[in-house]
């Protein structure tokens, strides 16, 4: 009897479901010409866009101070504004080139471009697209100079290489800051904690007992020099 009664109880219990948070997302169809472009987007995109999505969904979450997710915010902006200057001043300097020594720069054909469908689970996402489609847009304009014979062959490899680097640094940068950013959050939310803002965490010393990403914010510099003297050539 007692067991029949255990049966009924526990078909009454209701059955708890297990539902997976939906998370909106928008598909961006680019095309990437070049090989350097190509790279970037197979091996940095998706963790990048992955950093950017918690900054943008989750960290807001567990940090309630304002000023820290602004310290946080602009790090990353700033990051990828330098880069799409950087990358839009390169492209104005070659233009400048070619026309002051009148050469048409025109449009090439690729072997092998590549369209992609990228996944934007955020706004900040799209901006990281849109540093590599530029970079992509660099690299054909160099290489189009390198047909017009005014960029010798060792400097086309070089400015890949550089162009291609920056754009890879700025993924790594953007991760570097996030994990910093949780880190110094938990860190702060330990019992022990002093309860010191965490934005003081994100502008102190970068060592292992005061996690800070103040210097991840900080890409690395290409050494224009060289690259400014092989494009002369």
């Amino acid at each position: 009897m007692a067991e029949k009664l255990a049966t009924k109880k526990a078909e009454k219990q209701p059955v708890k479901r297990k539902v997976e948070f939906s998370n909106p997302y928008v598909m961006k169809s680019v095309s990437l010409s070049t090989t350097p472009a190509q790279m970037v987007y197979e091996t940095s995109f998706d963790g990048c866009a992955e950093s950017m999505h918690n900054l943008s969904s989750v960290l807001p979450t567990v940090i309630k101070n304002e000023n820290d997710m602004r310290a946080v915010n602009g790090a990353v902006e700033n990051l990828i504004n330098n880069a799409l200057a950087d990358l839009r001043k390169e492209s104005a300097r070659i233009k400048k080139i070619a026309d002051d020594n009148g050469i048409q720069v025109g449009k090439l054909h690729y072997t092998h471009a590549l369209p992609v469908q990228a996944k934007l689970t955020c706004n900040k996402a799209g901006q990281y697209l849109q540093v590599i489609v530029e970079l992509d847009d660099l690299i054909c304009l160099v290489h189009s100079a390198w047909f017009a014979g005014f960029v010798a062959d060792d400097a086309k490899g070089a400015l890949e290489r550089q162009w291609r680097r920056k754009a890879i640094g700025v993924a790594a940068e953007i991760k570097n800051i996030t994990n910093r950013a949780f880190r110094a959050n938990a860190k702060n939310a330990a019992p022990e904690a002093d309860d010191a803002p965490i934005i003081e965490a994100l502008t102190g010393d970068p060592s292992p007992e005061n996690e800070s990403i103040s210097t991840a914010a900080k890409p690395k510099r290409a050494k224009k020099a060289e690259v400014e003297e092989e494009v002369a050539a």
